[in-house]
């Protein structure tokens, strides 16, 4: 007799872990809801953890902040190019709406930051709109060791695009790795990263300095963690929970035994797509015909379990892009236990000294075009009925340099790879050509032609180094160094040769589950399913089969997460006008950070002080939101109390510039006898600040406290407000509480009272309650502590 499953409730259900569930997970949690994550495998973090980390995010605000200021309709209009008849005007509005507002989201309010990518081009730098730069994003590195007894838990990155298990970043980092025995700036940092790898190696069984894709799960699962969320491995989603009106939960595979999740606001399917089901590849991928004849570097748990879970509830599986994976040049590699590993070929093909031939000897496509690009030139260069596999070959001044896939460049071995048949080498072209199987006539010809077009720096074939994408994926350097013109074209002139076969495979699969612009999945009659949602691989791509930047996969994904949560937790998006840069930060309502200005004004002038206060901070060039506005009543008297929101904190200190170089600040030069103004982040566990119209908070006295923290209690102080704050706001508001950004250790925190009698009543029983203050809070203050009442002036959102 089967045991009944054990059971757990949740508020929503996350299945798969990769950054399309995780940034739904954590989003949620942040909301409010109670969340579990459901993953297969025995280790969290799925493809994204051996991803590159990088999202497409147009007009982001670490774009923003460098001075990359582009219209909505900019990115628009290049999704419009290149998607053409599968262009979704409305998915890509709420993408393009939301993926600038997600990364401030992550960036205020979670352990996840970002760097920029604010060189790094679209692919396609002749379509009408492409970028240069300013619209990609990538997870900033994470000390691995902060996840604690969880980091073992984390899927490591894809051992064979490491050095020993240490991650290299793509950028400075990679350049540094690659002259490591050429300059000694280079060696230096590449011998401390070492050491202090294996450093790591001895001490926690693996690596903590974690970049690219792993950094971004990492990050998110710390965030997930953090905020009483759970994560639970080796647990397979078997079935959905269903009830007549909606999805309610699932059941999950664990090594306990069925476990019954249910969860009363809905179900994330973020499985990671099909990669690896062979049913699902032979139907969908035409150059697969069995299934079998696509090798991807997916994740080896995605065998499209989320997409069968959605069909089981009616949702429908698109198959109708116009290709159905995000395909990619791969090599099979052998491992010494017998497996094979998948590595992608993502970097070495732009690089100078490098071409891609198929068996007849011929190129067929430009190297240096993006991985789907490349494999879209192999597809349409293979004869109807034969394999479309290929060859990239260098010469032996390249492989020593920058290496060739999985084999590492000098002072590391080729030894093993020379014999497990990973890597062909012929001291001569013609060897080589007779090792691999290629036309050695056509390929001394195709050689011979190439090199001769690297000294003009000219690919007259196919373009090779012509758009920007191309340029920064080549090495300027050490072409420069060369004295070639074309950073991605350099002969192949020294043997021995070198040759590595790369066959059909892919990063991931697009086609998914069909969705409305919530993240709802649909069914057959394209009406949304209640209580459903798909997100990542397991939604159907936005970009219909296209592949037009780097990071379409996961900047989508991260986004819609935040938008599919919102949903799930019933709260509206913050507002966003669609028309308007996001530079003008003043129209967001998501702000974190504040300024509290302070001026002393002469009896009688608080009337015309307000209304110039109002005037002034609602110009046309100001940044940041008014939110209150109050005349002092107790307290040091005749001063002017303004409190300010930014969405960034970049933002906040543009409109300080401004404030300092303007001739009469707030309006009031000629009246104010003096000015301060201070900067603050609020609690990243509390809401932003909403004038009385929308948060419903009114006072009309507002008490305004600050209080001198002590060294080491910052964050006590913010863990134990948001132990007791929600318990005290049941008798009074409490507006904001914040961390002052400069001037000495301290933090401010605004209350509303309906009367000054109200406030002594309820601070009374908040005491006699117990509920305040926190306790053990006041032992990490110092007595450096000002209150102040204050009552709102006309022009104050806050009344």
């Amino acid at each position: 007799m089967t045991p009944a499953p054990r059971t757990l409730d949740c508020d929503l259900l996350v299945i798969g872990s990769g950054a399309g569930g995780l940034s739904a997970a954590v989003t949620a949690a942040h909301l409010g809801l109670k969340v579990i994550v459901a993953e297969k495998d025995a280790q969290f973090g799925g493809t994204t953890a051996w991803s590159g980390g990088w999202m497409w995010v147009p007009r982001n605000p670490l774009a923003v902040a460098a001075g990359i200021n582009e219209d909505i309709e900019q990115p628009l209009a290049y999704l419009r190019h290149e998607l053409g008849d599968r262009f979704d005007e409305v998915r890509a509005r709420v993408f393009l709406d939301n993926a600038p507002r997600m990364v401030e989201f992550f960036r205020q309010h979670t352990e996840l930051q970002f760097i920029d990518g604010n060189v790094i081009p679209d692919f396609h730098g002749h379509t009408p709109h492409a970028a240069t730069g300013g619209r990609s994003v990538c997870a900033a590195p994470f000390d691995g060791s902060r996840l604690g007894e969880r980091l073992h838990d984390l899927k490591a990155p894809l051992h064979e695009t490491t050095l020993w298990g240490l991650g290299i970043a793509s950028g400075a980092e990679l350049r540094h790795f690659l002259n490591a025995l050429h300059k000694p700036a280079s060696f230096w940092y590449v011998t401390k990263k070492i050491l202090s790898h294996w450093k790591d190696l001895l001490v926690q069984r693996r690596g903590t300095q974690l970049v690219n894709g792993n950094a971004l799960v990492a990050a998110l699962a710390r965030s997930l963690l953090d905020q009483g969320g759970q994560i639970l491995t080796s647990s397979p989603a078997t079935r959905l929970l269903k009830d007549p009106d909606r999805v309610t939960g699932a059941v999950l595979h664990t090594p306990q035994g069925p476990l019954q999740v249910n969860a009363c606001c809905g179900v994330v399917l973020a499985a990671g797509g099909f990669p690896h089901d062979t049913t699902r590849k032979q139907q969908l991928l035409p150059h697969a015909p069995t299934g079998n004849e696509h090798w991807s570097a997916g994740n080896w748990g995605n065998t499209g379990d989320g997409l069968r879970l959605g069909e089981s509830a009616g949702g429908q599986v698109a198959s109708d892009l116009l290709q159905a994976a995000a395909l990619a040049p791969v090599s099979r590699v052998p491992r010494p236990d017998g497996s094979t590993a998948h590595f992608p070929h993502l970097i070495e093909r732009a690089k100078p000294g490098l071409i891609a031939v198929t068996a007849n000897g011929q190129r067929f496509t430009n190297e240096a075009n993006s991985y789907h690009d490349f494999m879209q030139g192999l597809l349409s260069a293979t004869p109807a009925g034969q394999t479309p596999e290929a060859w990239l070959l260098c010469d032996h001044d390249f492989i020593r340099y920058y290496g060739l896939g999985a084999v590492k460049p000098a002072p590391l071995s080729l030894t093993q790879w020379l014999r497990n048949g990973y890597l062909q080498r012929g001291q001569s072209l013609a060897e080589l050509a007779a090792a691999c199987g290629i036309d050695a006539v056509a390929l001394h010809a195709t050689v011979q032609r190439y090199n001769a077009m690297c000294q003009d720096g000219k690919d007259k074939d196919f373009g090779k180094g012509e758009t920007a994408y191309n340029r920064i994926q080549g090495d300027t350097a050490r072409a420069t160094a060369q004295s070639l013109t074309n950073p991605c074209m350099g002969p192949l002139t020294r043997g021995p040769f070198y040759a590595v076969k790369v066959v059909m495979g892919s990063l991931g699969t697009f086609a998914g589950l069909r969705t409305n612009p919530q993240g709802q999945v649909l069914d057959a009659k394209s009406q949304p399913i209640a209580g459903l949602y798909a997100n990542g691989n397991d939604m159907n791509s936005m970009m219909g089969g296209h592949y037009p930047a780097g990071g379409i996969t996961l900047g989508p994904a991260m986004t819609f997460g935040y938008v599919a949560a919102h949903h799930a937790a019933g709260v509206d998006l913050p507002s966003t006008t669609s028309n308007t840069p996001q530079n003008t930060s003043h129209s967001r309502k998501d702000s974190m950070y504040y300024e509290l200005a302070t001026m002393t004004l002469p009896f009688g002038t608080a009337g015309q002080a307000a209304t110039n206060v109002q005037a002034y901070t609602s110009a046309a060039d100001a940044q940041g939101e008014l939110l209150g506005c109050w005349f002092t009543d107790i307290g040091q008297l005749n001063q002017m109390i303004v409190l300010r929101g930014f969405a960034t904190l970049d933002a906040l200190q543009a409109e300080r510039n401004r404030t300092q170089q303007h001739a009469s600040p707030f309006g009031c030069g000629e009246i104010f006898q003096s000015l301060e103004q201070h900067s603050y982040k609020g609690f990243g566990w509390m809401k932003p600040v909403r004038p009385s119209a929308e948060s419903g908070i009114k006072g009309p006295f507002y008490e305004i406290r600050t209080y001198g923290i002590k060294t080491g209690g910052v964050q006590p102080t913010i863990d134990l407000w948001e132990q007791y704050v929600p318990a005290r706001d049941k008798l009074s508001p409490c507006v904001v509480a914040m961390i002052a950004l400069d001037g000495p250790l301290r933090f401010t925190n605004i209350w509303a009272y309906e009367s000054l009698n109200a406030r002594s009543q309820i601070r009374a029983d908040a005491v006699a309650q117990g509920i305040w203050p926190p306790k053990g809070g006041p032992a990490h203050l110092t007595t450096n502590m000002v209150s102040t009442i204050a009552m709102p002036t006309t022009v104050s959102p806050l009344k």
